[in-house]
């Protein structure tokens, strides 16, 4: 237990060096934005090169995790919508964009990759392949048009654009593609790209540090007790049902129990700013999850007796 404490610690430690150089004037104000960046576009990507490139044999039950994936999405989806049916555009916008999403790639993928065999890396990228196809751009495009004054159904054109513009969403369905078809990289591929994989933990943690936003104002309380709880049910049992009852490998359900307490996703705020909801509130939701999804992962760890 000492171990994964101190190794969660080590996680702790970044994301506090992140809200310090920030808050302290140390790198400017929007220096998040920009080590998202590198995240998204250069280490994620690598590590998930990185991680499918360790497994040779993907089976069926992957495709079922990527489905997991864009279910468990779904259903909350729903639930917010019918929570707040009768409630304004906006608390539905909050709802229905802060309740479903997880943040596999900035922050679950690092825990996995530290505590867990490759397979359980793959597992989470799966997982989350199903995830970004709805939080990278199709919960968005269906909250945009349900709480739209005109609805006119979804824009198909704009959908697939969104996801076609997601760098880890291409890069995992070209590995998971490449792992069908059992072609490997070249190992000269790999060796470039994992100094650049091998960065992604740090890289997502400092990313976090400096994008934590706690603005705790007292209108706020009530309804992030509200969105965190009602997250945090919905993972348990889910949790309790992947790690019980899913007839797949120790490992995988392991790493989909820790992927259902994942924070929320990182992109949830400003997709609830464009659809009229309270940006504000979604960041410091946000921010708040990441802190119990610490807590919670490392005690599951321990648990679980990965270390």
């Amino acid at each position: 237990m000492t171990s994964v404490l101190l190794r969660a610690f080590s996680f702790t430690l970044v994301i506090v060096i992140g809200i310090v150089m920030r808050s302290s004037g140390l790198v400017s104000s929007n220096a998040g934005d920009a080590v998202k960046k590198f995240l998204i576009y250069i280490t994620l990507p690598a590590a998930i090169i990185t991680n499918f490139s360790a497994i040779t044999d993907i089976g069926a039950e992957m495709v079922l995790i990527a489905l997991l994936g864009i279910i468990a999405n779904v259903i909350m989806i729903a639930a917010g919508a019918l929570i707040t049916r009768h409630r304004t555009r906006g608390e539905q916008a909050l709802n229905m964009l802060c309740l479903p999403a997880f943040n596999i790639g900035a922050f679950c993928l690092p825990f996995v990759q530290s505590f867990l065999p490759a397979l359980g890396s793959v597992t989470a990228c799966m997982f989350d392949v199903g995830n970004s196809i709805m939080c990278t751009g199709g919960t968005y495009a269906f909250v945009a048009e349900y709480t739209s004054e005109n609805r006119r159904g979804l824009n198909l054109k704009s959908f697939a654009k969104r996801l076609i513009s997601s760098p880890p969403l291409v890069t995992y369905v070209v590995m998971f593609t490449l792992s069908v078809m059992g072609l490997q990289l070249p190992d000269a591929v790999l060796t470039l790209v994992n100094p650049m994989a091998s960065a992604n933990t740090f890289i997502a943690m400092l990313m976090l540090g400096l994008l934590f936003h706690l603005e705790l104002k007292k209108e706020y309380i009530k309804e992030i007790i509200r969105l965190l709880g009602l997250r945090h049910i919905f993972a348990a049992v889910c949790a309790l049902i992947f790690y019980f009852f899913l007839p797949f490998d120790l490992v995988i359900r392991q790493t989909l129990a820790l992927l259902c307490f994942a924070p929320m996703s990182a992109v949830s705020p400003a997709y609830i700013g464009m659809c009229g909801g309270d940006e504000g509130l979604a960041s410091c939701a946000n921010s708040i999850s990441i802190l119990f999804s610490l807590v919670i992962i490392t005690i599951l760890l321990g648990i679980m007796g990965l270390n």
